[in-house]
């Protein structure tokens, strides 16, 4: 059976988000830390060669905090768009 992303859940939309500093990502979702049962944020940056691909989590309160800038409060990561379901193998 194919690994796909909606038989797993999230907790928040699996798409494209804009970082405060502008730079996009894709997040495949949230996972579990084994040790802490604490929720991360699973993602990548759009547009890396297959040399320099690498996937991050991050604490999901911290993906979804609201950061100070220039311009004020702004969130962390913006929503951009969602993503289709996508299975293993697919680029």
């Amino acid at each position: 059976m194919p690994l796909t992303t909606s038989f797993y859940k999230s907790a928040i939309p699996r798409g494209t988000y804009r970082h405060y500093k502008n730079k996009l990502y894709r997040v495949f979702g949230t996972v579990t830390d084994s040790e802490t049962e604490e929720d991360l944020v699973l993602y990548a940056p759009l547009g890396q060669t297959a040399g320099e691909a690498r996937l991050w989590v991050r604490p999901l309160s911290m993906f979804t905090e609201t950061v100070m800038t220039e311009k004020g409060a702004v969130p962390r990561f913006a929503f951009v768009e969602a993503f289709s379901d996508f299975t293993e193998g697919d680029n």
